[in-house]
């Protein structure tokens, strides 16, 4: 079927297409890899299923086809091209190097919260777009969100409409519905024709639901049992099976899933800004419940063992109190329950006087996070998790058992004489003791240097730490030239002042910072061109822009550069 398919595509799209072999199979397409001939570039065809093609009409469906194909985010994969080739409905897409978001659950089973938040965010960023344009997806699962470079890229915008509303009438007549079960809402359930961005809002939060849990929120032997249980039965909480999952997020996962379009968000632009939560912020609720659990087995506990039992643990008290008079390090981690090879690291200070070095403090830290986090022995918390502890009135231990980590790593960067800076880093377990320091020293044109050598000193703290080797690995994206890594990081820190900056409304400042960011990126692409960091930011701030200011002749530029 798959060489018969291939055959008439190739005969009906020679010179614009030459079809190579079909690499995957979903509900309502095959999926081929192609070369566009006048791009020279790969490609994805996908060609509906004979059977669906024949309830709809082409002409009609290639008319929803083009208004999916004006839809340009950054988490939204472009459509190329569509048409009908011999009687066969295809569109065409770009070919994504990378994996779908069920090949990682798959493999993984859950996310962290970081990674999951990430993923939610950039596709309700997507989806609120799409609203905005007057497309509703309609068919958001895992499948259809790509992860390309840590990021969410939403695919098949707009196609499952295209095949609702070309084959309306007989769609309804046969009683299907357009979607996947697992992830439908209750309304396109029921096969209502004029569903809004609320279902594609529902479908997310059973996306999310289930990269936080490791299972959709409903299950069931058939596709009628499934839809019947979104229809009727309550989402089970996911603090119950994860108590690391912060209330807010919780709450924001519920209120996605209610019964009712009117009971859930208005928009998937509000479930973004509801899902901008640290991983570290307390669940309250999940603690309590974890106590009153606790509290209940130890008074049953207390009523099966009577006075011996408690003669005995004043004994293990007794010996504890001895113990930790002898060892207090030991005593503190067996008390704490953090391991010391739970790592964060938190921001590194700035300690010049005029503050202009705060740039080079984080990216020391980011880069060391990154490299960290790569050791298979360290369970090393985020970037974003230690950002939320810059402030210098929070103590380590407090930080340690908000982050759940034995181990703090710190540091600060001052300028010395003679053009030189001087980083001093110091490793304190999670009560606050200081468990030892290091200190390196460099000219300012030897910052990779001073990069890498920063990672060493606090890989070998950490080995004499947790007594494991700590084998660093290079940065697998990186520069050689250490100008454009410093005009990098002082971008980074534009973004950053940016963000920071919108919350305030004061537009004037927005774009100074906004334009200055982008100028230096843009200084750091032309001294490594092959550096993909620069690049990155420079698209990440010209959609920024747009979305804040809109998108006038002069600033459609930066766009068509970088191919966004």
């Amino acid at each position: 079927m798959a060489e018969e398919i291939t055959a008439r595509l190739n005969a009906a799209l020679a010179g614009r297409y030459v079809v190579e072999r079909q690499v995957g199979r979903g509900g309502m397409a095959t999926v081929f890899l192609a070369t566009d001939v006048r791009h020279e570039r790969r490609v994805a065809i996908k060609v509906l299923h004979p059977e669906l093609a024949a309830s709809m009409g082409s002409e009609r469906f290639l008319r929803e086809i083009r208004l999916a194909a004006t839809l340009q985010h950054p988490h939204i994969l472009g459509l190329y091209d569509s048409g009908d080739a011999g009687g066969l409905f295809f569109y065409v897409m770009p070919f994504v190097e990378g994996e779908s978001l069920r090949d990682r659950l798959d493999r993984e089973k859950q996310l962290s919260i970081d990674d999951a938040l990430q993923i939610a965010r950039e596709s309700a960023s997507a989806l609120d777009y799409a609203h905005r344009q007057g497309v509703v997806h309609r068919d958001i699962k895992p499948e259809n969100i790509l992860l390309v470079d840590g990021h969410a890229i939403v695919a098949d915008f707009g196609i499952a409409r295209a095949v609702s509303v070309a084959g309306a009438e007989k769609l309804t007549e046969t009683g299907m519905a357009v979607g996947t079960p697992t992830y439908m809402s209750p309304e396109q359930a029921s096969g209502e024709q004029n569903i809004d961005g609320r279902s594609d809002t529902y479908a997310l939060g059973c996306v999310l639901y289930e990269m936080l849990i490791g299972e959709p929120p409903f299950r069931g032997p058939n596709a009628m049992a499934i839809l019947a249980r979104h229809t009727l039965e309550s989402v089970p909480s996911l603090q119950i099976v994860r108590n690391t999952v912060p209330d807010e997020v919780e709450d924001a996962v519920m209120r996605a899933l209610a019964k009712a379009p009117a009971d859930r968000f208005p928009t998937a632009g509000q479930l973004e800004k509801a899902l901008l939560i640290s991983s570290t912020t307390v669940s309250h609720r999940a603690t309590e419940r974890a106590l009153r659990a606790q509290t209940a087995t130890m008074r049953v506990k207390q009523r099966r063992l009577g006075v011996i039992s408690a003669g005995v643990a004043f004994a293990v008290i007794a010996f504890g109190v001895f113990a930790f008079s002898r060892n207090r390090g030991t005593m503190l981690l067996s008390a704490g329950g953090r391991a010391p090879s739970h790592v964060a690291v938190l921001y590194f200070t700035d300690a010049s006087a005029d503050k202009s070095l705060g740039y080079l403090a984080d990216g020391l830290t980011e880069s060391l996070i990154a490299q960290l986090s790569r050791v298979e022995a360290l369970d090393v918390r985020s970037a974003a998790a230690s950002r939320a502890f810059r402030s210098d009135s929070i103590t380590p231990d407090s930080v340690a058992r908000a982050l759940d980590v034995g181990t703090l790593v710190s540091g600060s960067v001052r300028p010395l004489p003679g053009d030189q800076l001087r980083v001093d880093m110091q490793m304190n377990d999670a009560g606050g003791a200081t468990l030892g320091t290091k200190s390196v020293t460099v000219r300012r044109s030897g910052v990779l240097a001073l990069r890498d050598s920063v990672a060493r000193d606090v890989a070998d703290l950490i080995r004499a730490r947790i007594g494991k080797e700590v084998s660093l690995r290079s940065l697998q994206s990186g520069t050689s030239d250490p100008n454009a890594w410093i005009l990098e990081q002082r971008a980074e820190q534009g973004r950053r002042r940016a963000q920071e900056l919108a919350r305030s409304g004061d537009t004037a400042a927005i774009r100074h910072e906004v334009a200055t960011a982008d100028s230096l990126a843009r200084q750091a692409q032309s001294l490594d061109g092959a550096w993909g960091e620069p690049l990155a930011l420079r698209g990440w701030l010209a959609y920024e822009q747009s979305r804040r200011f809109g998108v006038d002749g002069k600033r459609a530029a930066p766009f068509i550069a970088l191919g966004l």
